[in-house]
């Protein structure tokens, strides 16, 4: 899973420095970011943060191992070949879906409607709209002052805030309470 997304993204980045492309908007992910056991609860995680590859590895966190190591790859590729880079590292996207079969950001939620999740975490979530994440790559695009990374959230709410509005829509689910 990490290997192709390397080379995946690495030929992304080349390709872009052969046709002479003006800027390459990179998605990344708030897992690249945020995952590092050493950081103190009371740091603010902001673009200049990265996720620790260690602790995702030894977690078995492949996803955010893996954004992580495709990211890094990214800037690596692009300085090497003069690509102005930009990246998005959007939180947990939900809304309108493109495909057919849920993906792991919509599993988050439909584990509180289907019953397979009898309780839910003392934690908080970020979130963003897709449309808020396509808006995100637009505008770094379009702005020629753009630079580095960008988090795309809209919001952060409590796990207990979640259940309560998806009970509040849906009160004929086994919603955990």
């Amino acid at each position: 899973m990490v290997e192709p997304a390397v080379i995946g993204t690495k030929n992304v980045i080349v390709a872009a420095a052969e046709a002479k492309v003006r800027r390459v908007v990179f998605t990344s992910s708030i897992g690249a970011v945020y995952m590092d056991p050493n950081r103190s609860p009371d740091d603010v995680v902001d673009e200049s943060c990265w996720s620790d590859l260690e602790f995702c590895k030894n977690t078995k966190n492949w996803y955010c191992y893996g954004k992580a190591v495709a990211e890094k790859a990214a800037w690596e590729e692009a300085v090497a070949r003069g690509v102005d880079l930009v990246v998005v590292n959007p939180v947990l996207v939900l809304g309108p879906l493109l495909q057919s079969t849920v993906n792991a950001s919509i599993i988050h939620i439909l584990k509180y409607l289907n019953g397979s999740a009898k309780t839910y975490a003392n934690s908080v979530q970020a979130y963003v709209h897709v449309r808020d994440v396509a808006l995100a790559h637009i505008l770094v695009y379009e702005t020629p002052s753009a630079s580095g990374r960008y988090l795309c959230a809209e919001s952060v709410l409590h796990r207990g805030e979640v259940v309560e509005i998806l009970a509040k829509f849906f009160p004929e689910y086994p919603i955990p309470t």
